[in-house]
């Protein structure tokens, strides 16, 4: 075997290991006790099966409402999801198939916020959210988040790809432009809604900053402002760390092994066309 090839699966090999090793290291810490995470030397496997503790898992969805921030953090990312995949592409179908004054200038709006930090953009969107009174509420969960300037990009890449003849034709049999966009456009991008839509939800799933703004109330918290209440000043309870922090992460790798291959196929079907 040449040494380039050896190199590289060497490289490969270690690069995945810095991503494995700690999730492994996670799963097998949030069976411990306190005591054995804590120990020093570090202690990968628990000393023996009697130390294995199950109700890692157990206590935290009961004692701290756990079940609730897992139920909130489908029901934002979810909506967020749909709304996202819905305007989106409406915008990506007006943006590229429809001529207009304006149209490439709003193109060019949308590429520059896309240079924009999100985090700059919190404090403005917290003026709106407060002054339309959507603070501690799901509204200032979704609203401000439905419509994502990458996700208008996107699909607009894609439907560019899309060949003029199949809404012309429909537009010679009688259709109007919404019953074209609903029973052609939207169903022909369904590569590019599938990867736009597991990014999108994923995003939205490890989202920390906005939702810790805007949700004040404990029963509107996500999976990550769950997380970070788990620590205190005093005490951080790190068995209950480790196996919220493994079933947070459960529903998105499921999620990826189930999508995976729409995921690949939008990502290689969105082209570059300008």
């Amino acid at each position: 075997m040449p040494l380039g090839r050896i190199v590289f699966f060497v490289a490969a090999a270690l690069l995945a290991a810095a991503f494995v090793l700690p999730m492994l290291y996670a799963v097998l810490s949030s069976l411990k006790p306190i005591e054995e995470i804590t120990k020093v030397p570090l202690q990968w496997l628990p000393e023996n099966l009697d130390s294995l503790r199950p109700n890692n898992y157990t206590e935290p969805l009961a004692r701290y409402k756990f079940g609730g921030y897992i139920a909130n953090s489908i029901f934002v990312g979810g909506l967020v999801t749909l709304s996202s995949l819905i305007f989106c592409t409406m915008a990506g179908y007006s943006l590229s198939k429809f001529s207009y004054f304006g149209r490439d200038a709003f193109f060019m709006v949308v590429l520059m916020t896309l240079m924009i930090p999100l985090e700059v953009t919190f404090i403005p969107m917290l003026i709106i959210v407060r002054k339309l009174e959507m603070m501690n509420s799901y509204w200032g969960l979704i609203i401000p988040v439905m419509i994502a300037p990458f996700g208008v990009f996107w699909m607009r890449q894609f439907i560019m790809t899309i060949p003029n003849d199949y809404a012309e034709a429909a537009r010679i049999d009688g259709l109007n432009e919404f019953q074209i966009f609903g029973r052609i456009i939207f169903p022909m991008c369904k590569p590019a809604l599938g990867a736009l839509g597991i990014l999108t939800f994923m995003s939205n799933w490890n989202s920390l900053i906005w939702p810790l703004i805007v949700a004040r109330n404990r029963d509107l918290w996500t999976i990550p402002v769950g997380l970070i209440s788990f620590q205190s000043e005093y005490f951080k309870p790190l068995n209950f760390i480790f196996a919220m922090a493994v079933v947070s992460v459960l529903p998105t790798i499921f999620l990826f092994a189930l999508v995976r291959r729409r995921l690949l196929e939008g990502i290689g079907m969105v082209g570059i066309k300008g």
